[in-house]
């Protein structure tokens, strides 16, 4: 019940319970056997006086209760805390007092039910004893038929849930969301002039070539003349090809005349092809529409499902896109081509980066990156973060002194490190960004929370992360886990919810002066271009 990152419902509440009474009741069973064990083994006896045993009984108990009444209260405050730090209100005390109710519930109907699983084995143990007199083979028997019936449960309930989430998101992918029409701008993909049909862009592709400003609205915020932007997108083929779906990204690129802007950003979406409106507009208001975005889709699966049950489909999308644009773009003379970018938010992130070997490699192919709250599994982040330089804290680490790589936690950070130190001028030929708040879970989830305390959690230089967080063995990780499920609800800014820092950290990446005028103008404005028109 201490606290964590963002403020909890009543069932993160609960599934915290649940889950850390479980393992303290699991090691308590395991040490009263050792220690019914060790004294069979060594006859120790101890013999105490009834009322002596009545007396340490009801002093445990009574301890038992003061501390946990405390520690209710405590962590209660403690959550109201969170809640104001993030900016998300919360029913805290309903969600404490229901939440621990449900995991106890839930925790007795679990060891209840290990028993009753323990009594089939125990059962069926003594039934197959009763032909096979050898104990070794009747427990081989044993173990060969639940086995069994793991695998046909596996089989037939497993397999039939998963095709049918399958099927419904094959299906939800095929819609089209209420308001969206085909564009009719030719430097659309789904347009008219397409080589992609509005058909095949699924969901969320449809959502990206119909949203954005166009050179009106860019003209009416930044008060200067501006182009009509470019946006392509394919959707995900039958075949799961993904050479196949990047050069159809790059034929719409061409058809476009997207090579001839002065700007080429390459947008990794994430799960079903989602890509964050803010950054993709953040770049079309700064260079005054001259430039173009290109992505594509490389799942049905929406983000969760893709970062519970596949991590390959991102990295090999990804890597096929890059790869196919940046090939065709290399060809082209220096002077003419437009500047190369990439980005990505979350499992975009994530796969964004796996198109690159290393850090070095990604500084030699392009010309600058975002990197959005980029899980905390990705190699690249993992190297970067491991080699920070010494004092520098785990949040927002710094990588040679910020000459080319800069961590923020906010666009507050953009020149100087956490503690408030100037970095020297940014490199005027690769700038990459990584931008990532203390808050945010799916940055700082990792399955080694488990074991071991994380330097985020013990350097407490989270500003927006409560004082009083505390690692823990195995609560700690579910804890965050919880989190995860609800990083996106709380206000931009915080958690996993990226926003208007879009703006100053891409004109800063882009290299493009602006005063805070036109960057706040142009925060107010994204908002009003991603939704139907």
């Amino acid at each position: 019940m201490t606290p964590s990152l963002v403020p909890r419902t009543w069932w993160m509440v609960a599934g915290n319970v649940w889950l850390s009474t479980l393992l303290a009741y699991g090691v308590g069973g395991l040490i009263g056997q050792i220690s019914r064990w060790l004294a069979e083994i060594t006859r120790l006896r101890v013999t105490v006086s009834t009322n002596a045993v009545r007396g340490i009984r009801r002093s445990w108990y009574t301890l038992l209760a003061l501390i946990s009444l405390w520690m209710f209260v405590w962590c209660t405050r403690q959550q109201k805390s969170v809640s104001q730090a993030v900016g998300l209100p919360r029913r805290v005390w309903v969600a404490q007092t229901f939440g621990v109710i449900t995991g106890l519930i839930l925790f007795t109907v679990t060891v209840l039910l290990i028993r009753l699983i323990a009594l089939g084995i125990r059962t069926l143990y003594t039934g197959v004893h009763r032909f096979i007199a050898q104990p070794v083979l009747a427990i081989i028997v044993v173990i060969l038929s639940v086995a069994l019936l793991l695998w046909a449960t596996n089989n037939v309930i497993v397999r039939t849930t998963a095709n049918g989430v399958a099927h419904v998101m094959a299906q939800t992918n095929a819609e089209t969301a209420a308001g969206r029409t085909p564009p009719t701008s030719p430097l659309r993909s789904g347009s008219p002039a397409s080589l992609q049909t509005w058909e095949s862009l699924g969901r969320e592709g449809k959502d990206v070539v119909t949203d954005g400003p166009d050179a009106a609205m860019i003209e009416q915020v930044t008060g200067k003349p501006a182009k009509e932007p470019i946006r392509v997108y394919a959707g995900l083929n039958a075949q799961r090809d993904y050479i196949a779906e990047a050069n159809g990204v790059l034929a719409e690129l061409i058809r476009t005349g997207a090579f001839k802007r002065k700007v080429l950003v390459v947008q990794n979406g994430t799960g079903s092809g989602w890509v964050e409106e803010w950054s993709v507009s953040a770049v079309e208001y700064l260079t005054g529409g001259d430039c173009a975005t290109a992505t594509m889709q490389y799942s049905y699966l929406g983000s969760v499902g893709a970062f519970l049950l596949d991590r390959e489909s991102p990295k090999q999308g990804a890597q096929a896109l890059f790869s196919v644009i940046h090939d065709y773009w290399s060809t082209l003379p220096a002077q003419t081509r437009p500047k190369l970018y990439t980005s990505g938010v979350s499992l975009g992130a994530y796969g964004g980066q796996s198109a690159f070997t290393s850090i070095d490699d990604m500084i030699s192919k392009v010309d600058g990156a975002v990197w959005i709250g980029t899980p905390g599994f990705t190699p690249i982040w993992k190297d970067l973060e491991a080699n920070r330089r010494d004092g520098s804290p785990a949040i927002v680490p710094v990588i040679d002194n910020g000459k080319i790589v800069r961590f923020m936690g906010n666009p507050s950070e953009i020149h100087h490190d956490h503690w408030g130190a100037a970095y020297p001028p940014w490199s005027a030929d690769t700038r990459i960004a990584y931008v990532q708040h203390p808050s945010d879970p799916v940055t700082w989830w990792s399955p080694d929370m488990i074991w071991s305390e994380p330097d985020w959690m013990r350097e407490e230089a989270g500003g927006d992360v409560n004082p009083h967080i505390r690692w823990t063995p195995w609560s700690s990780f579910w804890q965050v886990t919880a989190d995860m499920a609800l990083s996106t609800t709380p206000p931009g800014g915080h958690g996993h919810n990226y926003h208007s820092e879009f703006v100053p950290i891409w004109a800063a990446v882009l290299g493009i002066d602006c005063d805070r005028d036109v960057i706040d103008n142009i925060a107010r404005a994204i908002p009003k271009t991603s939704a139907p028109r």
